[in-house]
């Protein structure tokens, strides 16, 4: 799946494009940076696609979560463990709180 195509597919279920410098991670919205393409999901949960040269070694694709004011992150090379969560979650068939528990260091859900 190209950025271009998951541009669409966000354009499409409601969501919009914000320049990098006026992101205020507001709710269903999205950004391009050098490549990358940054999903604010909602205000606790964001999705991030890098261009290789600046995955730093800790993967391509990142899911970030916020809860009780901690911030995680999980960084992936495996595109089907990052797609199916996005897509999913695009869908409404994930929920928000279901995928932060598990990025979240503090589970709730073990």
């Amino acid at each position: 799946m190209s950025v271009r195509e998951i541009i669409e597919h966000l354009e499409k279920t409601g969501y919009s494009r914000v320049d990098i410098d006026t992101d205020r991670r507001t709710a269903k919205t999205f950004y391009t940076y050098r490549g990358g393409l940054h999903i604010n999901g909602t205000g606790n949960l964001s999705f991030h696609i890098l261009p290789p040269q600046d995955s730093l070694g800790l993967g391509r694709f990142a899911i970030c979560a916020t809860r009780n004011g901690e911030s995680s992150q999980l960084g992936t090379d495996q595109a089907p463990f990052f797609f199916g969560r996005l897509l999913a979650f695009l869908k409404g068939e994930r929920k928000e709180n279901e995928i932060i528990d598990e990025i979240s260091t503090d589970r709730k859900t073990e």
